[in-house]
């Protein structure tokens, strides 16, 4: 059974004063998924305006 790993980063977005994760992260900015008043966003951000709160590896089995 092959396993691989996937890496969630949650961030703190500063002008937005909200939570998120890192979809996609780049050497200055990052795309970052978000939820603002009940909707989705998909942005990209510069890495000064968020701040990274934790990073989950989750272990990911599948069947062949």
């Amino acid at each position: 059974m092959p396993t691989f790993y996937e890496t969630v980063i949650v961030v703190y977005l500063h002008n937005y004063q909200t939570t998120g994760t890192v979809e996609s992260l780049g050497a200055y900015a990052s795309l970052v998924k978000y939820k603002k008043d009940d909707e989705e966003h998909e942005e990209l951000i510069d890495n000064s305006e968020f701040a990274i709160l934790d990073e989950f590896v989750f272990e990911r089995t599948t069947e062949e």
